[in-house]
């Protein structure tokens, strides 16, 4: 069995095993030798003492980190220690475990059995101690807007426009005051022109936000890509512009998205000391006992396991995945001049009917 990194740091498991029952209200002495009714000396490896005005209460308390589960004449040891040092509690802290004799016995005795672990994945809660993603921050943009116009009429006695004249269709995305009403039958979906554009803009995003690609690796970066949509109009759409109206089959125009990628780590466990299981083999428990690097004291927690919690839940959400990408999107647009000069990576087109 791999050797519990807090051991080291705490001087042996014995003195762990100490130092975690040092809640302030006990007196907590590691390596006593005691002397009992009979005489006898008895190595004791921690030994928790309460007073409670004239009343004084004895844990003895044996600590075994060895490659083998704890045996019954173990347990047989400490609990002639107990007899003898007229002890009102035993325990038995190892990081292997105990044959089914020793619980057996220990549990006919009012022998506390627990075993020290690592904290699971599950118990931390997915992914596990440690989170390490990959962050991307999505925004949008529409650029090249190209109508194919094939029917223009004025109202108002307002003038056409030239023939050579560009067409004076002014779109205003993000601006809920927009003039470029749609008067068609499309209006039942779209009250304006920028809401439509809106609407496939978003189903763009939603294509890339199914299936984020890792960028370069994962390294932190900004990258822009370019999706061409092409809208068709099996019953030509008609647009309000001012006082002109426009007919059109066809709307062409880009997506450009803007990916802003960087890396997530994040290590729960950075500001304790330490944080480990302990597992009550007698009465099927499992506690976390963990100690802030600026507290004096550990504290004790019951500890859950949230993949099992999930599917009591009837959750079929996904837990998270180191490695995975997060990718969320901005619903403000940035400006299509950002990406003049640049040469993005062009992504399948969009066609919509």
């Amino acid at each position: 069995m791999a050797e519990l990194k807090i051991v080291k740091d705490w001087g042996g498991f014995e003195k762990f095993i100490a130092q975690i029952h040092e809640d302030g209200d006990v007196i907590v002495q590691h390596n006593q030798t005691l002397t009992g009714k009979s005489g006898a000396s008895r190595q004791i490896d921690v030994v928790v003492t309460v007073q409670k005005g004239p009343y004084e209460y004895l844990t003895l308390i044996e600590c075994k980190f060895w490659n083998s589960s704890v045996k019954r004449e173990q347990i047989d040891v400490l609990w002639a220690s107990m007899q003898d040092l007229n002890a009102s509690k035993g325990a038995f802290f190892t990081t292997k475990g105990f044959q089914k004799g020793a619980q057996k016995y220990a549990e006919s005795k009012g022998i506390s059995l627990y075993k020290v672990r690592e904290i699971t994945d599950d118990e931390w809660g997915k992914p596990g101690r440690v989170i390490d993603i990959f962050l991307q921050v999505i925004q949008r943009t529409v650029r090249n807007f190209v109508p194919e116009v094939n029917g223009i009429a004025a109202i108002n006695g307002a003038k056409l426009p030239a023939s050579d004249a560009p067409l004076p269709i002014n779109i205003s995305l993000g601006d809920d005051n927009s003039s470029c009403m749609i008067v068609s039958e499309h209006k039942k979906k779209y009250s304006t022109f920028e809401a439509l554009i809106t609407h496939h803009s978003l189903e763009v995003i939603n294509i890339y936000l199914a299936n984020p690609p890792l960028i370069n690796s994962g390294e932190e970066c900004v990258r822009y890509l370019l999706y061409p949509v092409n809208l068709l109009f099996p019953k030509n759409i008609i647009i309000k512009q001012n006082s002109l109206l426009f007919k059109m089959p066809k709307i062409s125009f880009e997506v450009g998205i803007k990916v802003h990628q960087s890396r997530i780590i994040v290590d729960r466990s950075s500001k304790l000391a330490y944080a480990l299981a302990v597992v009550d083999c007698i009465n099927k428990k499992t506690f976390a006992v963990s100690k802030a690097l600026d507290q004096p004291k550990p504290i004790w927690t019951p500890l859950i396991n949230h993949d099992k919690i999930q599917v009591q839940n009837g959750s079929d959400e996904k837990p998270i995945i180191n490695g995975s990408i997060l990718a969320v999107s901005i619903k403000n647009f940035f400006s299509p001049d950002e990406m003049d000069g640049l040469t993005p990576t062009e992504l399948h087109r969009y066609d919509m009917i």
